[in-house]
C-alpha cells in the first residue's frame, strides 16, 4: 500500500534526478562545442550566485508557506474536533435538568450518538468519506425526533430541552466541518511550483559545481535531506485524520466526554447500543 509520503518523496527524487541529468547533459554539450573548459577556474560565474540565491530562497519560501498552511489546517481541524466534543458534553450536562422519563430517553440517545461519532464517524473521515456514516446520521435523526416527541408529550418545549437541542445542532455543525476538513487544502498548483523551483535549483547547483564532485554531492545531499524532511512534515499535517502519517487527530476528546459523563450519570443509559443502520 502506498503511504502518504511515498508519492511526494518520489516526486522529489525525480525532480533532483532530472535537474542533475539536465545540467550534466548541458555541460557535456557545451564542453564538446568548446564553449566552456573541462574545469572552470571559478566555482560560481559572475552574476550566477544571485540567481542561485534567488531560486534557493524561492524554494525555501514555498516550502515554508506550504508547511505553515498545512500546520494551520491541522490546528484548525483539531479545534473543530474539540468544539464538537464540548458541544456534546454541554448537551449531556443540560439533559440532567430534564424530568424522568425524558431524561433517560435523551441521555440514552446522546450516549449512543456520541459512541457512534467516536467510532463510525471517525472511521468515515479517515477514509475520506465526506458524507459521514449512516449509523451516526441515524442516531442523530432519532435524537432530534425524540426531542419533538418529548416536547409534544409535555405540551411544549422546556428550557432544558431547548438547550440540549441547541448543543446537538452545534455538534452536528462541528461534525460536518470535521468531515470536510479531513481533505488536504494544499492546491496542486503550489506543489507544481515547488517542484519546478527545486528542479531549477538542482540544475543550477549541478551546472556550477560539476567540477567539484564532493562539494556538489554535499550540497545536493543537504538540500535533498532538508527538502524531504520539510515536505514530509507538510504531508503529515495536511491530512489530519490519516493514521499512516503518524500525526493524527483521534477522538480522544469525545471519548473523554463519554468517560466523564458515565462517571457523573451512571445507569442503564450506558448499556450497549444497537446499530440503527449498517
Amino acid at each position: 500500500m502506498l503511504t502518504p509520503f511515498l508519492l511526494p518523496l518520489l516526486g522529489l527524487v525525480v525532480t533532483f534526478g532530472l535537474g542533475w541529468l539536465a545540467a550534466m547533459r548541458m555541460a557535456r554539450l557545451e564542453t564538446a562545442r568548446g564553449m566552456i573548459d573541462k574545469r572552470e577556474g571559478s566555482l560560481v560565474a559572475d552574476g550566477a550566485q544571485g540567481v542561485l540565491g534567488f531560486v534557493g530562497g524561492a524554494s525555501a519560501f514555498l516550502i515554508g508557506v506550504l508547511m505553515l498552511a498545512s500546520v494551520d489546517h491541522f490546528n484548525a481541524t483539531s479545534e473543530v474536533a474539540n468544539d464538537e466534543a464540548i458541544a456534546y458534553s454541554a448537551a449531556f450536562q443540560n439533559s440532567v435538568a430534564l424530568p424522568d422519563p425524558a431524561r433517560q430517553i435523551v441521555q440514552r440517545d446522546l450516549v449512543c450518538l456520541m459512541r457512534s461519532v467516536a467510532t463510525d464517524s471517525w472511521e468515515a473521515v479517515t477514509k475520506g468519506d465526506l458524507t459521514g456514516d449512516r449509523n451516526s446520521n441515524a442516531w442523530r435523526a432519532k435524537t432530534v425526533s425524540d426531542f419533538g416527541t418529548i416536547a409534544l408529550a409535555s405540551g411544549g418545549s422546556s428550557d432544558a430541552l431547548d438547550a440540549v437541542a441547541s448543543e446537538v445542532r452545534d455538534a452536528a455543525k462541528f461534525g460536518q466541518h470535521r468531515l470536510l476538513a479531513g481533505e488536504s487544502t494544499l492546491p496542486l498548483a503550489m506543489w507544481a511550483l515547488l517542484y519546478l523551483s527545486l528542479l531549477v535549483l538542482t540544475f543550477l547547483m549541478t551546472l556550477m559545481m560539476r567540477s567539484y564532485p564532493l562539494l556538489l554531492a554535499l550540497c545536493l545531499g543537504a538540500t535533498f535531506i532538508v527538502s524531504a524532511g520539510m515536505i514530509s512534515v507538510l504531508v503529515a499535517f495536511a491530512e489530519p485524520f490519516d493514521t499512516d502519517t503518524g500525526v493524527y487527530i483521534s477522538p480522544r476528546a469525545l471519548e473523554s466526554v463519554l468517560i466523564t459523563a458515565q462517571e457523573s450519570q451512571p445507569g442503564a443509559v450506558w448499556d450497549s447500543c444497537e446499530r440503527l443502520s449498517p
